[in-house]
């Protein structure tokens, strides 16, 4: 078991060494502020291949934070330039809620103060008007909540 705060890598990398590898990177544990470097350091290897497809395999992932979606952006972002691919496989249900409101990025909800915010998420108060968040700080706080409502 990864203490809280902690994130084990597993990078595995398949294939031949030439122009295209196929790595799978398992995550366990947390990808936070205090974690997202050492993965950053972890993928040096693939972000160095001439061209690269990665599956992070988060079957054993707990919680990230925005730091760690921004980091799974870019390195999509770096391997598609290169003519990789990143997937994405065996997430958790706290995870895939991340990435669904990651992924709606443009048409998220806009929260009149945190007040509005709280009603949403313990009554499921939706009175249908956009959300945002002012910085990093405020989503971080929206998906810890959103997370640790999946703690077993």
């Amino acid at each position: 078991m990864t203490p809280m705060n902690q994130l084990k890598t597993e990078l595995e990398c398949r294939g031949d060494s030439g122009k295209h590898q196929q790595f799978t990177c398992k995550l366990s544990g947390h990808l936070d502020n205090s974690t997202v470097a050492g993965l950053d350091s972890d993928l040096k290897p693939v972000l160095a291949a001439p061209e690269a497809d990665l599956v992070f395999d988060l079957a054993s992932l707990k919680f990230v934070t925005s730091v760690g979606i921004r980091l799974f952006f870019r390195v999509t972002k770096e391997l598609g330039r290169k003519g990789g691919t990143t997937s994405f496989v065996n997430l958790q249900p706290q995870i895939v809620e991340v990435f669904d409101i990651m992924g709606r990025l443009p048409e998220m909800r806009v929260f009149r103060d945190q007040d509005q915010m709280n009603a949403y998420l313990l009554l499921g108060d939706d009175d249908g008007s956009p959300f945002s968040f002012a910085n990093d700080a405020e989503l971080d706080a929206y998906l810890k909540a959103r997370q640790q409502s999946y703690k077993p």
